[in-house]
Order: structure tokens, then C-alpha cells, then sequence
């Protein structure tokens, strides 16, 4: 009894095995039936229509999705351009900046190189110490006509020196006085303000006379020159310059620092009020055009 039931024990273990072993060739005998009934039909031109049919169905669904495989790789490469175009963007920005920095280095280099000849070439002429300032600020049309320096205390800059400056082709020519002074900053009187008043030399005829030379601008024009030593050297065309003895005045500006031999500018007419014969200046530079001007910090005694 035992005996059988070990048997029937061993067929049902073998009998799965070898089901498992025909249905893989049973399933490859199928194919290879398939196989040859649809090479039988082919070669007999059965298969053809079928053929078509099956082309001519699949084939617009192809299309599609070979059109949606373009689109989506058409999708990513613009992703793609589209970052590498905003990363390309972004460096020439940055390119750019730099670029235009340092041609703005340059372009500053250029001026101060300028400004620098321009002292080096006044220094040589006349025995001054000169330290160049920007302007900042100037005045609107107000009472006084002022502007500011962005130079002060802090640089050697006192009341009553003299600023000189220079505009187009002209001489530099006296700008102004130091009227205040902060520590960084200081404000000039200029000399078209009516309170600003300086001994001056006129020079006519290969001759010299002194004179004053008093600002304008209150009464609508811009310098005169009065009390001459000599009034028939007042003539048209006749050169004007500081005389250096504007600290001997007694005016209520000071002006003690002005050196000589600054040029101020040249008569273009000449009138008479009263006794007195009074010439109308010309400035060599206007104060009202200069953006950079030299201050006079001594007159190398």
C-alpha cells in the first residue's frame, strides 16, 4: 500500500515537469506552422491585400506619431536654445558692463591726464602751487553769484585765495574767491558778483596803469573797470590782469591771497559816467561755463 502511494506520489511530481517541457515546444511548432502558412500566402500573393490594408490604416497613425516624436524633440531643443541663449545673454550683459567700466576708467584717465598737463603747463608759467577741484554746485540766479568746490579745509583751501579756471581756447583767468570754506567742500564768490571787488593792471600801449575791477552781474552785465591811474589807457582791446594788492583794500571780502599777474580779461568798451572813464571788461573764462578749477594755495614766495 505504501509502495503505491509513493508511486502515484512520483507521477504527479513528474507529470507537471513534463507538461512544462511540451508547451514551449508545442508553442514554437505554432509559430513555425504560422511561419510557413504566411510564407505560403505571401508567395502566392494573398498576403499583399491584407498588407495594404494594414499600411494604409497604420499609416496615418505613423505619421502622427512620428509628427508628435518632431514636435516633442522640437519642444526640448527649443528648451535647450532657449538656455543657452539666455545663458550667452547674460555673459555678454556682463561683458558689456565691463566694457563699458572700463572705458569709463579710460575716458576719466583721459580727462585727469588732461587737467594734470593743463597744471603742469600753468605751473611752469607762473611760481603758484595749484590744486585742481571739481565744481559741484553752483548757485541759482540769487542774490550772489557762488559756486562749490569739492575741495576744503582738509586740502590746505582758506578764505580769499584765488580760483582760476579756463573755458574753450581761452587763457586760464581768474574764476572767483574762496569765500567759506567746510572740510571737504569750499564756495567761491565769482567775480561777476557785484561785492567782488580787485586791484587790477591795465595794459595799453606797451604802458601799465592800476585800476579796480568790480563784478556786474546784479545790474545786468559782467565786469567793470573804474578809478584807472591812467583813464586814456582805457581803450578797447586793452589786457587786464590782478595787480596783487587786493589785501591792502579795506573790503569786507577777503582777498589778501589774490597773487598778481592772474589774467581777469580785456575791455571791449569804454564810457563815461560822470568825470570817471569806465571800461566794460570781457572775462577771458566765464564762470559761468567752467566745470574744473584750480585753486591757488600760494604764490611760490
Amino acid at each position: 500500500m505504501r509502495d503505491f502511494i509513493d508511486s502515484s506520489i512520483r507521477l504527479r511530481e513528474e507529470r507537471p515537469a513534463n507538461a512544462s517541457l511540451r508547451r514551449p515546444i508545442l508553442i514554437a511548432l505554432l509559430f513555425c506552422v504560422l511561419a510557413g502558412v504566411l510564407f505560403w500566402l505571401d508567395l502566392r500573393g494573398m498576403v499583399v491585400p491584407v498588407r495594404n490594408i494594414f499600411e494604409q490604416t497604420s499609416s496615418p497613425l505613423a505619421h502622427r506619431m512620428l509628427a508628435l516624436r518632431e514636435q516633442q524633440t522640437d519642444f526640448w531643443r527649443d528648451i535647450i536654445e532657449w538656455r543657452q541663449m539666455r545663458a550667452e545673454n547674460s555673459a555678454l550683459r556682463q561683458q558689456n558692463s565691463q566694457l563699458q567700466a572700463e572705458l569709463l576708467r579710460r575716458e576719466q584717465a583721459m580727462v585727469e591726464n588732461v587737467r594734470l598737463r593743463q597744471q603742469l603747463a600753468i605751473e611752469d608759467q607762473q611760481p603758484w602751487d595749484l590744486l585742481g577741484a571739481e565744481v559741484t554746485i553752483r548757485s541759482p540766479d540769487a542774490v550772489r553769484r557762488m559756486m562749490t568746490i569739492a575741495r576744503g579745509s582738509r586740502d590746505g583751501i582758506t578764505e580769499g585765495m584765488a580760483v582760476i579756471g579756463q573755458t574753450g581756447t581761452g587763457p586760464v583767468a581768474l574764476i572767483g574767491i574762496i569765500d567759506s570754506v567746510n572740510d571737504y567742500t569750499a564756495q567761491v564768490l565769482l567775480i561777476t558778483d557785484i561785492s567782488n571787488t580787485l586791484s587790477a593792471r591795465i595794459y595799453a600801449d606797451e604802458d601799465t596803469a592800476l585800476g579796480l575791477v568790480q563784478g556786474q552781474w546784479q545790474l545786468g552785465s559782467r565786469l567793470k573797470l573804474d578809478e584807472a591811474e591812467r583813464p586814456e589807457l582805457l581803450k578797447a582791446g586793452a589786457i587786464i590782469l590782478t595787480a596783487g594788492l587786493t589785501g591792502e583794500l579795506a573790503f569786507q571780502v577777503p582777498l589778501a591771497s589774490v597773487p598778481a599777474n592772474i589774467p581777469i580779461g580785456e575791455v571791449e568798451d569804454v564810457r563815461n559816467e560822470g568825470s570817471d572813464r569806465v571800461a566794460s571788461l570781457r572775462p577771458y573764462a566765464d564762470p559761468d561755463q567752467v566745470r574744473y578749477v584750480w585753486v591757488i594755495l600760494n604764490q611760490g614766495d
